[in-house]
């Protein structure tokens, strides 16, 4: 006799094939966990990007030629 539902598989083992639960469950319980983390990852990347521009910055000023004058050795300004 076939079954109006269409599965021939008893109950208990339909459950068993479910996929298994993901590992990222307890983080997507908790929102504010990844939004946490996505700060500090911005955090971290901005102080990189503001280091590495400084670098750059610095490096190009030596080699100006003595046409550039740092704002510590120019004897303050106005």
């Amino acid at each position: 006799m076939e079954h109006s539902r269409g599965s021939t598989m008893p109950s208990a083992a339909r459950r068993s094939t479910a996929s298994a639960p993901s590992p990222l469950r307890p983080l997507l319980r908790r929102p504010g966990v990844i939004a946490l983390g996505f700060a500090v990852a911005g955090l971290g990347l901005g102080f990189k990007h503001m280091a590495t521009t400084m670098r750059e910055n610095e490096a190009a000023q030596k080699n100006a030629g003595g046409r550039y004058v740092s704002v510590d050795r120019s004897g303050g300004g106005i």
